[in-house]
């Protein structure tokens, strides 16, 4: 190879290099980008599972409170047939 080739191999070399850089450089930003998305959708989904909880146990207490209400209707009801028999 003389001087010129190495030369143009040397450029292309080079040229390649900076490419490979910024490409590189907007590869990080990217992933820089999707970690910030990342995290604030982790941060919704921990609100959003309080919320829920919060409902679970709400649903649980009206159960429970529909289900004491229910036995005693069953009961007055029984007692009632009780007194008719």
């Amino acid at each position: 190879m003389n001087k010129a080739q190495v030369d143009d191999w040397r450029n292309g070399v080079e040229s390649r290099l900076e490419e490979l850089t910024i490409m590189n450089a907007k590869q990080n930003s990217d992933i820089h980008y999707i970690k910030d998305s990342v995290d604030e959708i982790k941060n919704l989904v921990k609100e959003q599972n309080g919320r829920v909880r919060v409902n679970e146990s709400a649903i649980a207490r009206i159960q429970g409170v529909g289900g004491i209400i229910a036995i005693a209707f069953s009961g007055f009801i029984g007692w009632l047939f009780k007194l008719k028999g």
